[in-house]
């Protein structure tokens, strides 16, 4: 939790211009972009090409910055048709930079490739659009199936084998509406995540494919023109990849038998790509569930916790009220594919 919650050392816009023209050679135009953790900056060169620019936060250790390099180098080589981000080196052929910000404080900065397209969450959700995210999402994780590293082992609070993480942000959120909602749930979901996944498959996976982390055509919606922001990479099971790419594309405002639906189509795609293990399958519901419930529970944390941040904003009632019944829905279901 630690970068969620280290206090905010912004980069001057100027700062981070020096550092690219001074490292890369670039004199681009540069606009603030939001962040979870990263600052991120959008750079526009005279050339008309976009970078962005991405700092870690001081409180991120070197190593998982490098992890998240390494994995997009890695990707360039392993299927270098996939549309994600490359790595822009600098003048000396570095994938990275190393630089003191102007609290005197170690920072790590990458610059990447602009990707263009649609954020999947501003587009027109459809049955073919979630079958694309699914096959994305299985082809990322067979080219990121060979990658190892030191920092691989990370833990993101953002993944679903640290569901009874949650228990403790419940109590350190005293005014949450729906806190004992939230803890009759978790008493379900833990157990068996708990006890089923450590003796499923683990690799190295993106672990966040998101309506903001998935970009479409605007021309044709249903396609998927990139994956972006590789901040929650971690080593976990396969299917937790398959259940948060699930869940984060169950459409707004659907029902509990939409929101099923929605959570087949996606690992149908999935699996037609990466066939998966029946004993994997059998937990999928329930990981969908705890990913929905971390939409609201983590999400609810970090704006208690980070009021002057504008990356989340407060969610009411009755979309809190009506995430809860979805996850309650899919923890009971048996998937099927």
């Amino acid at each position: 939790m630690a970068t969620m919650v280290a206090a905010s050392r912004p980069v001057p816009i100027e700062r981070a211009l020096a550092l690219v023209r001074e490292r890369y050679g670039l004199a681009p135009r540069c606009a603030r972009l939001t962040g979870e953790r990263d600052e991120n900056f959008r750079l526009t060169g005279a050339d008309g090409r976009e970078y962005v620019l991405k700092i870690a936060n001081a409180a991120e250790r070197p190593a998982e910055t490098d992890f998240q390099t390494a994995a997009l180098l890695h990707l360039e080589r392993a299927d270098p048709a996939l549309p994600v981000p490359r790595v822009v080196r600098t003048r000396a052929g570095e994938p990275y930079v190393r630089f003191a910000d102007e609290a005197g404080g170690e920072r790590t900065a990458r610059l990447l490739t602009w990707l263009p397209g649609k954020l999947l969450g501003s587009s027109q959700r459809s049955s073919a659009q979630r079958a694309a995210c699914g096959r994305i999402g299985g082809r990322l994780a067979l080219a990121l199936r060979d990658l190892r590293h030191a920092a691989e082992e990370r833990a993101i609070v953002w993944d679903v084998r640290h569901t009874g993480h949650m228990r403790h942000l419940l109590t350190d959120m005293p005014a949450f509406p729906y806190r004992e909602a939230s803890a009759t749930l978790l008493e379900r979901l833990v157990p068996p995540i708990d006890a089923q996944l450590p003796k499923l498959r683990h690799q190295i996976l993106h672990n966040d494919l998101n309506p903001l982390n998935i970009l479409v055509d605007p021309a044709d919606e249903a396609r998927v023109a990139g994956v972006i922001d590789f901040g929650d990479m971690t080593r976990a099971a396969l299917i937790a990849d398959v259940a948060v790419a699930a869940a984060e594309l169950i459409p707004p405002g659907c029902g509990a038998t939409a929101a099923r639906a929605a959570v087949r189509e996606v690992a149908i795609a999935y699996h037609a790509c990466v066939p998966l293990e029946e004993r994997e399958l059998a937990l999928l519901g329930v990981l969908a569930a705890a990913r929905v419930l971390m939409t609201v529970v983590i999400h609810e944390w970090h704006v208690h916790h980070n009021p002057a941040s504008d990356h989340y904003a407060p969610l009411d009632a009755d979309t809190m009220r009506a995430r809860l019944a979805i996850a309650d829905a899919l923890a009971r279901e048996e998937p099927r594919l």
